[in-house]
């Protein structure tokens, strides 16, 4: 009995240790695969357990903690990177295994022998399986280089917009600084509707260089003391669309030259050129229309003075589902009345005074 229970005994020990023998092979192949996949990438890629302990780890990540692998592994990611980003690391780990889905970080980091740099994290959650427990995927990537050169495109567009904002405002000076003021406007309002930052700065360049047309149009109508006639009015109007032309060929980031050429469209359906609805509409362009609807009521001109902010509230809500976008009109009310827009753009025509 005893030699048979002792040769089952060890035949089920082999086929364990055959079993174990093959898993761990498999898991091998499978971490080299991995390590002949990732170490040939710049970014850092590691694999962090729910306390923010290293489990994996490619090439860089190795290079870039100044340990070998054999110390780096199961090592807390706060004795490697400092307490104050391992802090941050391990709350990005906790947040991201809480709500199991994915999630992405921007960080400044100082960097010894090479200043500030600016790194972005993809954070992946990991399920816990029969071998593994559950961990996060995190690939962090150096975007300094990056950055900075889109900051520098930034500033050279800035620059290029308000030189032709400049030259406009020279021609007519009875509404200089409109198109700026647009331009903030919409900026605020996409802001307000919590749309993406590229949303947001392809409004206010919309708004800042919608006029840029009015360079054709004769100087005696853009310094006219008195209204505009209906052949002057005209000449503005294509103006607008001669701005989105002027434009149309320049490579910008985001559709711009479209936004302007859409600023005329109504929301039923009746505006120009082509009679666009709704949200065949650019969001950019509704945006921008009520901007430019608000500014254009709310600002003096030689012949008249600047309407009462509350007063182009209610011709803006009155018009909406007609010429403008209700969400948009709703946006600027809003930031208008709990974003302290009425005191950001009193300067816009002293609506204070002429309130009563």
């Amino acid at each position: 009995m005893a030699a048979l229970w002792y040769y089952g005994t060890s035949r089920r020990a082999s086929k364990a240790a055959d079993r174990f023998e093959k898993l761990a092979e498999r898991f091998q192949g499978q971490r080299d695969f991995m390590h002949l996949v990732t170490d040939s990438q710049p970014n850092t890629i590691v694999i962090y357990d729910a306390k923010g302990h290293y489990r994996w780890f490619n090439r860089v990540a190795v290079e870039r903690s100044g340990l070998d692998r054999k110390s780096l592994w199961n090592k807390p990611v706060a004795s490697v990177i400092g307490p104050v980003e391992g802090k941050r690391m391990v709350g990005w780990i906790d947040t991201c295994l809480s709500e199991f889905k994915p999630a992405s970080h921007t960080r400044t980091v100082e960097v010894e022998g090479m200043g500030e740099r600016i790194y972005i994290s993809d954070l992946i959650p990991l399920p816990a399986t029969a071998n593994q427990p559950a961990g996060v995927l995190v690939v962090s990537q150096d975007i300094t280089d990056s950055v900075r050169e889109r900051t520098k495109r930034e500033r050279i567009m800035r620059q290029l917009v308000n030189t032709l904002v400049g030259m406009v405002d020279r021609r007519d000076p009875f509404s200089a600084h409109h198109s700026l003021r647009v331009g903030m406007v919409a900026r605020a309002m996409s802001q307000e509707m919590d749309l993406d930052a590229g949303a947001g700065e392809v409004s206010e360049i919309a708004g800042s260089l919608m006029n840029l047309g009015k360079l054709a149009v004769p100087e005696s109508v853009l310094t006219k003391s008195g209204p505009l006639d209906e052949a002057e009015l005209l000449l503005i109007r294509d103006s607008i669309l001669a701005s989105a032309d002027l434009i149309a060929d320049i490579e910008l980031d985001g559709p711009i030259a479209e936004t302007i050429r859409q600023l005329q469209e109504n929301f039923n359906g009746s505006g120009i050129p082509k009679g666009l609805k709704g949200d065949e509409i650019l969001l950019t362009a509704r945006i921008v229309a009520v901007a430019n609807a608000f500014v254009a009521m709310v600002s003096a001109r030689s012949y008249r003075p600047g309407m009462a902010f509350h007063r182009a509230i209610d011709i803006l809500l009155k018009e909406s589902g007609e010429s403008f976008d209700r969400r948009a009109v709703t946006a600027l009310v809003n930031h208008l009345e709990n974003r302290g827009g009425r005191a950001q753009w009193a300067s816009f025509g002293d609506p204070v005074a002429k309130e009563s």
